[in-house]
C-alpha cells in the first residue's frame, strides 16, 4: 500500500486514510489527526520501538519527498539555464519589474563605491546580483536575489573565491526565501547586508553572522506562530 505523510500530524499512513489537496496530505479523520498533533509522549516513548520506529519511517519518507523536490527545482534551473526558458507569468514579470526598479535606485545609493558592483542581467529569468570585491583585503562577496516560480523571492549570499571551478555550493552561506508579499523584506534585508560589507573588515564576519542567525530566528518565530 502507498504511504504519504500528512503535513499536520507528521504520521506516515496509507493514502486511503489521507486526503489530497494541491499536492499535500492531510488526514482524513481530522479529530485524530488532532488528538495526535496534541498528545503528551509517555515518559518512556524512547524505549518504545514502535514510538521509535514511527520517527524512522516518516523521517526517511519525507526526505525522500524532499530529496526528489531539490531534484525537480535543480532541473527546472538547468532548463531556464540552456536556453529552453521556463515561462514566466505576467505576474512574475511585474513583481520583479517592481524589484529591479528599487535595487537600481539602491544602486544609485551606492555607485561612488567602487567595491560594489550592481549587474541585472536581461538574458536571466527574474535576477538580481550584487557583487562586492575588495581587492586590497581580499573579500569577494556576491549577494543575488531573485523571483522564482513566479511565487516567491529569494535571497543569497556567497563568498566568492578566486580559485577556478570551485563549486559555489559551498560558498553559499546565507539563504533566505520570502513569498512575495514580502518584497520590501527583501531590500530591508539586502541593504542590512551591503551595510554589513561596506563596514570595517575585521568586523564583516561577526556582522554576518549574527544577521544570519537573526533571519534563521525569524523563520523560526513564523513556524511557531503557524503551527506548522
Amino acid at each position: 500500500m502507498e504511504t504519504k505523510i500528512c503535513i499536520y500530524c507528521g504520521r506516515t499512513l496509507d493514502v486511503n486514510q489521507l486526503l489530497e489537496k494541491a499536492g499535500k496530505y492531510r488526514c482524513k479523520d481530522e479529530n485524530n489527526c488532532l488528538d495526535y498533533q496534541t498528545r503528551e509522549d509517555p515518559a518512556d516513548s524512547i524505549e518504545n520501538p514502535d514510538y521509535i520506529s514511527d520517527i524512522v519511517k516518516s523521517s526517511l519518507t519525507e526526505a525522500a519527498q524532499r530529496i526528489a523536490a531539490y531534484k525537480g527545482a535543480k532541473d527546472d534551473q538547468t532548463k531556464s539555464g540552456t536556453g529552453d526558458h521556463v515561462e514566466r507569468s505576467e505576474e512574475s514579470i511585474a513583481e520583479f519589474t517592481w524589484m529591479k526598479s528599487v535595487v537600481d535606485a539602491l544602486a544609485l545609493e551606492y555607485k561612488k563605491n567602487q567595491k560594489f558592483l550592481f549587474q541585472y542581467d536581461e538574458t536571466k529569468n527574474n535576477g538580481y546580483k550584487i557583487s562586492f570585491n575588495d581587492e586590497d583585503n581580499h573579500l569577494y562577496f556576491t549577494v543575488k536575489t531573485d523571483h522564482r516560480n513566479g511565487s516567491r523571492y529569494s535571497l543569497t549570499v556567497a563568498k566568492k573565491d578566486m580559485v577556478a571551478d570551485t563549486d559555489p555550493l559551498y560558498n553559499e552561506f546565507i539563504y533566505k526565501s520570502y513569498p512575495s508579499n514580502q518584497r520590501e523584506d527583501v531590500i530591508k534585508d539586502v541593504s542590512v547586508i551591503l551595510i554589513a560589507l561596506e563596514g570595517e573588515k575585521d568586523r564583516i564576519p561577526a556582522l554576518l553572522n549574527a544577521f544570519r542567525r537573526e533571519i534563521e530566528s525569524r523563520c523560526y518565530q513564523c513556524a511557531e506562530v503557524t503551527g506548522r
